[in-house]
């Protein structure tokens, strides 16, 4: 399964509406929010009103209120879910042009769960290969989040090209702050309320109600104690 949301004006889907121009969006949102679309698109001026109907985004649940601003695609074979009022990209931002925001859930034990009103910024890259990543709801990401459930590759220098690598599930809690250029890792939790500082590498669980922020603390460990 894989798409990206953007089409040329060639195609003829039911129910899809592509505008010509986005100096006239005021005008056609309040029409569009009398009429209730599944979800909203503005990326490239296009409007999508029933994505979850169509054959290619059998894998893919939208509720009600979405709002995708910057181009998205998504890839991969498991299970998507953009829960209501969730908003995806912001414009004007950085990189909005130029970049995309990029989900996959590669295989199909996989899934990505997105909460209510979580807002994510432009450049986002979120992958769960064979366990699941889960946002929830009211948080708010910055641009250029990075968030694996998987390393891709063994640790083991003797099986670096291998399959065998460990997965595990990635939860972030209810009204996280997550700042620009964070990666998430593998089996992290992230609890509620907790503001994330930019440009960290979190790589261990995060409790509720604590601010973290960048250290020039480093902890190192030789691959042979791995």
């Amino acid at each position: 399964m894989s798409f990206y949301l953007r089409f040329p004006s060639s195609v003829r889907l039911t129910r899809i509406v592509i505008l010509m121009n986005v100096s006239l969006s005021n005008k056609l949102f309040n029409f569009v929010k009398k009429i209730k679309p599944k979800a909203i698109i503005t990326y490239r001026s296009l409007v999508f009103f029933s994505l979850a109907k169509l054959k290619y985004f059998s894998n893919v649940n939208f509720e009600k209120k979405i709002k995708i601003i910057q181009r998205m695609s998504i890839q991969g074979e498991g299970f998507i879910t953009f829960k209501e009022g969730c908003v995806m990209g912001v414009f004007p931002s950085p990189n909005f042009y130029k970049g995309e925001i990029y989900l996959e859930a590669r295989s199909s034990t996989s899934k990505i769960n997105i909460g209510r009103r979580v807002f994510i910024n432009n450049n986002a890259t979120i992958i769960s290969d064979k366990s699941s990543i889960t946002i929830g709801d009211d948080t708010l990401i910055g641009p250029n989040f990075i968030c694996f459930d998987s390393n891709f590759h063994p640790l083991n220098p003797e099986k670096r090209l291998s399959d065998d690598y460990s997965c595990n599930p990635v939860t972030i809690g209810n009204n996280v702050f997550i700042g620009a250029n964070v990666t998430v890792l593998q089996g992290v939790t992230i609890g509620d309320n907790s503001v994330i500082g930019a440009g960290l590498v979190v790589c261990s669980d995060i409790p509720s109600n604590v601010i973290v922020k960048a250290s020039s603390t480093h902890e190192c460990k030789l691959i042979k104690s791995i």
